[in-house]
């Protein structure tokens, strides 16, 4: 399994928030459409900021035991992410090493100058698109409490599965056997948190025919400045078996700090 950077407008389980429908908890939601259409354009909005930004990125991945972990300059090129390794955990790079990784990175900015412009109203999932507003409708979104956070009140719901969705990729599979908690800033309508898990055993292609037993999911975003959130954290499990006799286990864990706004290499 190739691990793809969990970034906010990349992870599959971010468009469980985009379904929300209610204005506050302990009151009767209002039409759909229009609280919905809020949060997608909200969401949209960040993600459209999050490209015209530079960041550090510490990455923890763990692959059946043997970890790697660095830290990551990154930013975007036609709202393609282009990073580039400015430390490792292990050991110090050498200056050749570092201009070889500042070269590398200047090759793939180059080569996504030349890509056509990813849209802010998609996902990329395994190479195929899905729109924010088609994903949104595979779950319910039901209002469970309040809560406060930095002295700000949060609207928590509970996503479950839609029972009445199709399940037209593998993608939707997964998230059709999972459920998870969403945190809403009630001020700002924005996600903040989305955090979700499998409840089920899924068969998955991985490459080829495996099972997942178990998957995780939890993103904090951060607030930058009114409403505009950016990425905190995230991490990411999985757990698998591959024609079943092969265990996997992946975890990779993100730290976003110092975003600074600038487009392009500095």
């Amino acid at each position: 399994m190739r691990f793809r950077k969990l970034s906010s407008y990349r992870i599959s389980g971010v468009v469980l928030a985009l379904g929300l429908i209610a204005p506050a908890l302990g009151q009767s939601p209002p039409p759909m459409p229009p609280l919905r259409a809020r949060l997608i354009a909200n969401f949209q909005r960040d993600q459209a900021a999050l490209q015209d930004y530079t960041h550090r990125e510490h990455v923890l991945v763990d692959k059946d035991g043997t970890a790697d972990a660095r830290t990551l300059k990154v930013w975007y090129v036609r709202g393609h992410e282009v990073q580039q390794t400015i430390a490792l955990d292990q050991r110090s790079l050498s200056p050749e090493e570092i201009e070889a990784e500042r070269q590398r990175a200047l090759r793939r900015a180059r080569d996504a100058e030349s890509r056509p412009a990813t849209s802010p109203g998609v996902i990329q999932f395994e190479g195929q698109n899905y729109s924010f507003a088609k994903l949104a409708d595979d779950y319910v979104y039901t209002p469970d409490r309040t809560e406060r956070w930095r002295g700000r009140e949060i609207w928590v719901y509970r996503a479950t599965p839609n029972p009445a969705a199709p399940r037209s990729s593998r993608a939707e599979t997964i998230l059709l056997h999972s459920q998870g908690e969403i945190w809403v800033d009630a001020e700002d309508q924005h996600v903040m948190r989305i955090t979700v898990h499998t409840t089920a055993p899924v068969k998955y292609g991985l490459g080829v025919l495996a099972t997942i037993h178990s998957a995780s999911l939890d993103l904090w975003m951060e607030r930058a400045a009114p409403e505009l959130w950016l990425p905190a954290s995230a991490s990411f499990h999985v757990q698998a078996t591959i024609l079943l006799l092969k265990s996997l286990s992946r975890s990779k864990q993100q730290n976003f700090s110092e975003w600074t706004k600038s487009v392009g290499y500095q």
